[in-house]
């Protein structure tokens, strides 16, 4: 049976991932063909539109190339997180990272742990002022909470905000690319891969938006 749903969701993300990289190559022709045209308010409305196109399709690429077949491996999470929050604060972001539990390696698919974490802080980033990222490692599960002050989700609209190309309030959308509505489903497909579950709530100390990627160990 785990055969047969990695060979379907193999052949899924070989088949979303095409249709996707081959929709590109018109649109980049509709791109040098406005800008070869005079400007005005018309050019101008088919540019955006054409733009939205190409974020649309940029989110949908990355959410089928999500690489259910990338091979696990022995990795320090801690280590992980450190470098995506480094990252963060040297762009001028508030984020700190705090750390619960002993320190050890765990067997994850590294890029996609990466994508993930960086998904969930850029959308905290976006839509708070403060981030806190944290690191629990306990016997048997690994906890990534990302915790932000922002406008938060109300409750009844949690599940759907983890649905692919779900509007949420515009107040708090949560794709980091635009409208588009894949933020956390790209997460939530990372954390089914590893056989665990993005759980989102509401933060206890910064009142905003908390995201919790539990992945067994």
């Amino acid at each position: 049976m785990r055969a047969r749903i990695e060979r379907h969701i193999e052949q899924r993300t070989l088949m979303l991932s095409g249709v996707s990289h081959d929709l590109r190559t018109p649109v980049t022709r509709m791109k040098l063909a406005l800008s070869l045209m005079p400007e005005d308010d018309e050019v101008r409305a088919l540019r955006r539109d054409v733009d939205e196109m190409q974020r649309m399709l940029d989110a949908f690429l990355g959410f089928a190339l999500i690489d259910a077949t990338e091979t696990q491996e022995p990795v320090d999470p801690v280590a992980l997180a450190e470098r995506i929050v480094t990252r963060a604060q040297g762009e001028g972001a508030d984020v700190k990272l705090e750390l619960e539990g002993p320190r050890s390696d765990v067997a994850l698919r590294p890029l996609g742990i990466e994508r993930a974490l960086e998904n969930l802080i850029g959308n905290a980033q976006r839509y708070g002022s403060r981030v806190i990222v944290g690191v629990s490692l306990a016997p048997h599960k690994l906890r990534f909470r990302v915790e932000d002050d922002g406008p938060g989700i109300p409750e009844d609209e949690r599940e759907t905000a983890m649905r692919p190309f779900a509007r949420l309030d515009p107040a708090r959308n949560l794709d980091r690319g635009g409208n588009v509505g894949l933020g956390l489903a790209i997460v939530s497909d990372i954390a089914v891969q590893h056989g665990g579950a993005l759980r989102l709530g509401e933060s206890a100390r910064l009142g905003g938006l908390q995201a919790d990627l539990v992945l067994p160990r």
